[in-house]
């Protein structure tokens, strides 16, 4: 059981260590600001009543930026010059 608690530790503090670099603090910074403002968006039109937004699709704008950051990311080191 031992064992297993240290592993499973160390493997936390790898992804920890991979998340800590400033390219993915942006990406998380900009997939956080998406949401707030898709959110926000969605709660202004509710309480106006301009636009009947379905609560659940609040996430897809904040996938569609990752994905986006993704593509281009995996551009940027495909076609990267030595």
């Amino acid at each position: 059981m031992r064992f297993k608690n240290t592993l499973f530790k160390r493997s936390l503090r790898k992804i920890a260590n991979k998340l800590k670099t400033e390219k993915s603090k942006v990406v998380l910074k900009t997939i956080l600001l998406t949401f707030i403002l898709s959110y926000a968006t969605a709660l202004i039109c509710a309480k106006t009543g301009i636009i009947e937004i379905e609560w659940q699709l609040l996430f897809v704008p904040a996938i569609v930026v990752l994905q986006i950051i993704i593509i281009v990311t995996a551009f940027k080191d495909r076609y990267k010059k030595i």
